[in-house]
């Protein structure tokens, strides 16, 4: 193993830089792709339409028509147009459209299936240790092939998907390989480009599909076809047809052409991510050797592979024309570079089938849970340092990281996992971490009792009892397990959930200390459910809110985390002034600055509606302002040059509610 890929420096905000310009790119390729199918057609259509021989000077007529040129452009630009249009609106709603497009099924958090319950296991893993949100798991039952993917638009709607073979064919280790692959395109901001190539890909397919039914529709009227001029127009259609469907299959290669400039590069970086993620070559390497002797290779037989070739982890389609065509780097590079020994044997160690699960044990106290030693060591620099390293840990997963996540997980009992992932007990959960932020729980235990059962209440009083659950780090590894299983509740039960919510954080924060935790507990659960009912605000997107738009809601963000994280007021001004410094000073200009209010939010004034605004409006700021802000946020957590776990926790969720990920216990390792 090549020791540089351990060691590669992988910038979140680098990536995300990378992913933006390789979205600029797509746009400039995409119009010459169309730019090349409009010439192409024209010139057929002019040497089927132009006269044999002008009499007399057998002159051929003008190449250039204006009229003829703009019929073709025209005839062509509606339906390329129209199906970008069409599959980039469907494919808006996030990455579960497009397993599903694939013949996904989603793999139920609660499964039993020992092999789908490693997947999940890994999945969550993963997840908590990069800190995104638990994306969506598929199995694709139909495709005997090895291979994966993942998709979707942001952080909360990616999903990931797998074929039944390579559930069936690979080992856990060699799982957890290849979903460090996905997960890096997550965090690296390829998920998104390559979701937007495969909506544009869909227009130029297009053609070929319009092509196949003008061929079958002329066939289909040859025996009738008769009279004067009859065969003659019969003729035409199917030259019509024959040239469409050579213009669309040219489309397909100029697609593939298109997958691959975009795609190649980025599935070497995200290779080298996932050996960093785990510190083991050989999963991912071995997941390649297995492609490289199955049967089916890692071939997608779904008829939209060529719209989504260049989602896969290894090459889903058939044959192409060309090397330079091929969406993936070939196997044995790849493995070489991974593996650099290799000595071109694809053959490795046969699968067994996986043992029983062996649950989590209960930990009595919080022996299981307390922090890794060295961490109180670690935490004692200078702010600026400890700003530094948590800008740095932004977006990677690091082996201290995923062997933290994984000693969370296993602090929890599996019996207690297990209830968390039915729509239920996700909401037993939910419950009891509000009730663990009140100044007065038994208030808020009543309320719920009125509005949403007894039962429910009592079952979340019950997980309170456990010695795991008084654990503070463990709170969002409860979070992240707990909130796919929401969209198992009804339409009404989701609804219920989230005006409970939101009227009781309205109401604990009117008076008394800010319950700042529960407050992200709203937002995340918020728009997990209001994404799953279709009520999410479409008008919120990256990269579309000004800098001078968002002033204000740093503000609040920067004073929520400066008075939960201080009890002392002065502290708190200080801290604030620390993180307000960076915050103005690199995002606005002097000038832009005047007159604006510069003081520390009153704990009183930041209301539910008032830090949700906050949240949302700076998920749309453009990328290098939500990196100001975590800088400035970092430093309000790190004035005083000691990090709390709390004020990690808080840090956390407000990074990840503006699109930046941060590992757990980002100074750890």
């Amino acid at each position: 193993m090549d020791e540089g890929l351990w060691n590669l420096p992988m910038d979140f905000f680098e990536a995300q830089d990378r992913a933006r310009k390789g979205s600029q790119r797509l746009v400039v390729l995409f119009g010459l792709a169309i730019g090349t199918l409009i010439l192409g057609t024209y010139l057929m259509v002019w040497l089927l339409t132009a006269p044999e021989v002008t009499t007399g000077s057998r002159a051929l007529p003008p190449f250039f028509q204006p009229g003829l040129f703009a019929l073709v452009v025209v005839g062509l630009g509606l339906p390329i147009a129209g199906g970008t249009l069409y599959r980039t609106s469907q494919l808006r709603k996030g990455g579960a459209v497009v397993a599903e497009l694939l013949g996904g099924r989603r793999v139920e958090p609660g499964t039993t299936d020992p092999r789908e319950r490693i997947l999940m296991n890994v999945v969550e893993e993963i997840a908590l240790a990069s800190g995104v949100p638990v994306p969506a798991v598929f199995v694709l039952d139909q495709e005997d092939g090895m291979n994966a993917f993942a998709a979707g638009h942001t952080l909360h709607d990616a999903a990931v998907a797998i074929t039944r073979g390579a559930l069936e064919g690979f080992t856990r280790d060699e799982l957890q390989g290849v979903m460090a692959h996905e997960f890096s395109h997550i965090l690296n901001g390829d998920m998104r480009l390559n979701i937007r190539l495969m909506g544009l890909l869909f227009g130029i397919l297009l053609l070929a599909v319009m092509g196949r039914g003008l061929l079958r529709t002329s066939y289909s009227r040859s025996p009738r076809i008769g009279g004067r001029g009859g065969k003659k127009d019969g003729s035409a259609q199917v030259v019509l047809g024959l040239a469409l469907v050579v213009l669309g299959y040219l489309g397909v290669w100029i697609g593939r052409l298109l997958q691959a400039a975009i795609s190649r590069e980025r599935e070497f970086l995200a290779d080298a991510a996932a050996v960093q993620f785990t510190r083991n070559p050989w999963g991912i390497a071995n997941a390649l050797k297995r492609i490289g002797i199955a049967q089916d290779g890692s071939r997608i037989r779904d008829s939209h592979v060529d719209e989504a070739g260049h989602l896969f982890f290894a090459r889903g389609g058939g044959s192409t024309f060309t090397r330079l065509s091929s969406t993936h780097p070939p196997l044995n590079v790849r493995i070489l570079r991974l593996d650099p020994s290799w000595d071109g044997s694809f053959e490795v160690a046969p699968v067994t089938s996986p043992p029983p699960l062996e649950p989590n044990r209960q930990v009595a106290g919080d022996s299981a849970t307390k922090p890794r030693k060295g961490l109180t060591d670690v935490l004692s620099g200078e702010a600026g340092s400890l700003v530094a390293a948590i800008l740095s840990s932004a977006g990677t997963v690091m082996p201290a990281h995923l062997e933290e996540a994984q000693r969370r997980l296993r602090a929890l009992p599996d019996e207690i996992r297990a209830r968390m992932r039915t729509g239920e007990g996700a909401m037993e959960a939910i419950l009891a971490l509000a009730f663990s932020d009140l100044n007065d729980p038994s208030q808020g235990e009543q309320v719920a009792r009125d509005r949403l059962g007894h039962g429910l209440v009592d079952g979340a009083i019950e997980l309170q009892r456990i010695p795991a659950w008084q654990a503070r780090e463990l709170r969002i590894p409860i979070l992240e397990i707990a909130l796919p299983s929401l969209s198992h509740l009804s339409r009404e039960r989701a609804q219920l959930l989230i005006a409970f919510l939101s009227d009781l954080m309205t109401q604990e924060g009117s008076s008394g200390p800010l319950p700042a935790f529960g407050f992200a507990l709203v937002h995340r659960v918020r728009r997990q459910l209001l994404d799953r009912l279709g009520q999410g605000d479409p008008s919120i997107r990256l990269g579309t809110t000004s800098r001078e738009e968002i002033l204000e809601e740093g503000r609040v963000l920067l004073s929520l985390l400066a008075r939960y994280g201080a009890d002392d007021p002065s502290l708190a001004e200080s801290a604030f002034e620390g993180g307000w410094s960076i915050w103005s000073e690199e995002v606005f200009e002097e000038g832009s600055r005047h007159g604006v209010n510069d003081s520390l939010l009153a704990s009183d004034t930041l209301s539910l509606q008032v830090v949700e605004t906050a949240m949302d409006r700076l998920e749309g700021a453009a990328p290098g302002v939500r990196r100001v802000f975590l800088q400035a946020a970092a430093m309000v957590v790190a004035f005083d040059g000691i990090l709390r776990l709390e004020e990690l926790e808080l840090l956390r969720l407000l990074s990840e509610a503006v699109e930046i990920p941060l590992p757990p216990l980002a100074l750890s390792g």
